[in-house]
């Protein structure tokens, strides 16, 4: 699988003029990047759309996010509010979200259907491919009360992923613990990061989830997370850091990715050339 754990690959080769203490010590490879709801700091921009993402792609960053949810008819869509003008997304049809305006967004986009997106997902990955670049999809599901939902949800998600070719450029994360779960028993070969944060990545582990993604509260509070993960084999990200101060202290506690408002910053924050 195409992973961001790729995009971290210590460095082989040190300069002769090192010295020999410099030289035991090993090499940080930079964090990868994640836009979080896409790359979407341009005028008339909006976030989770189809133009955010191809944006975050076609700036090269590791990674793009985007949100999914589940209409009450079975409709997934890329949106992240779980309600749309007082309306909630699982308990209206799809039919009444189209007719709000808020279904428009200010990039006159409207809110995407996940086949379509994922569409141009692929559409944009094997162009960008051809260039030697990738940018990992950062698949969040949105936590749901039902279980009848949730199944449906996760079965959709996992046909369109499969119509679309991306099986190997997805990264599934959520606050939802029961989807988190499930995902690794039906797709056991991709990643998975739970978003909560309540449990130490040992417990993850035991729970089958392969990955964790916490907020960067919960590393300032449990700051040994980040090693236990990794001792573990877990790709650990942070969310959603957008000062440079809060980058440096993950960078310098060693996370895998960050994922960001500011992806552009980013790069100038953690000293990254494109």
């Amino acid at each position: 699988m195409k992973t961001l754990s790729r995009l971290f690959v210590l460095l082989l080769l040190l300069p002769i003029s090192l010295t020999a203490q410099q030289a035991q010590e090993p090499v940080k490879a930079k964090p990868g990047i994640v836009a979080h709801r896409g790359f979407h700091h341009f005028e008339g921009s909006a976030e989770n759309t189809i133009s955010s993402m191809q944006h975050a792609v076609n700036h090269d960053f590791e990674g793009t996010e985007f949100d999914v949810q589940i209409t009450q008819d079975g409709v997934d869509i890329v949106y992240h509010d779980a309600n749309m003008q007082g309306h909630v997304i699982c308990n209206t049809p799809y039919d009444t979200l189209r007719q709000l305006s808020a279904f428009t967004l200010k990039s006159g986009e409207t809110v995407p259907l996940l086949t379509d997106f994922l569409e141009a997902c692929s559409k944009a990955l094997r162009e960008q491919e051809q260039c030697g670049k990738h940018t990992e999809l950062f698949f969040e599901i949105k936590p749901l009360e039902r279980k009848e939902q949730r199944y449906h949800l996760l079965g959709q998600i996992i046909e369109a992923i499969g119509k679309a070719g991306l099986h190997d450029d997805i990264f599934f994360i959520s606050f939802d613990l029961d989807a988190c779960m499930m995902l690794t028993q039906l797709m056991p070969d991709v990643h998975v990061a739970y978003l909560e944060g309540d449990l130490s990545p040992k417990q993850l582990q035991e729970k089958g989830i392969t990955d964790i993604d916490y907020h960067w509260s919960k590393f300032d509070a449990h700051p040994e997370w980040v090693k236990e993960a990794h001792d573990l084999g877990m790709i650990v990200g942070v969310w959603t850091v957008n000062t440079p101060e809060k980058a440096q202290e993950m960078l310098q506690l060693g996370v895998d990715y960050i994922t960001t408002d500011e992806p552009q910053l980013m790069r100038e924050w953690i000293g990254m050339k494109k």
